[in-house]
């Protein structure tokens, strides 16, 4: 779950430094209700700008699409290839931010898998989603 504070929040440098710092990962600042400014310490810019997954994720490189979905029906989706122990990456098709300020009704979720894994995790997705028309 995102770390949403609102911009008075800033007043407190040490505070917000450590929540950076501890989290490791972007915290969100509203103002007057709305996504204004993202921050987040060096450590986590630089791993996000170099494009290095989280640890334990397969390497980017070698990761083939999926399939892409509506937030509620990535969650089954990240269930099953979980249950069936095939590694995935998922991305937002707007971003945190965006998807923050738009609401996220308008978001959809991206899957990847490595290319050892796309064909069982192709079957299972086309099992899964067979009567959905909302793909």
């Amino acid at each position: 779950m995102p770390q949403i504070r609102p911009i008075t929040d800033l007043r407190n440098t040490n505070e917000i430094s450590e929540l950076c710092h501890a989290r490791q990962e972007p915290i969100f600042i509203t103002k007057n209700g709305y996504g204004d400014l993202v921050i987040m310490s060096m450590e986590t810019y630089e791993a996000l700008t170099a494009g290095a997954p989280p640890a334990g994720d397969p390497p980017r490189g070698e990761m083939c699409f999926l399939a892409e979905q509506a937030p509620v029906w990535a969650g089954m989706l990240a269930d099953v290839l979980a249950q069936n122990h095939i590694p995935f990456l998922k991305e937002s098709s707007m971003g945190a931010g965006l998807a923050i300020k738009t609401g996220s009704m308008m978001e959809t979720i991206r899957f990847f898998v490595p290319q050892s894994n796309l064909k069982t995790a192709k079957e299972l997705t086309d099992g899964l989603f067979a009567g959905n028309t909302e793909e």
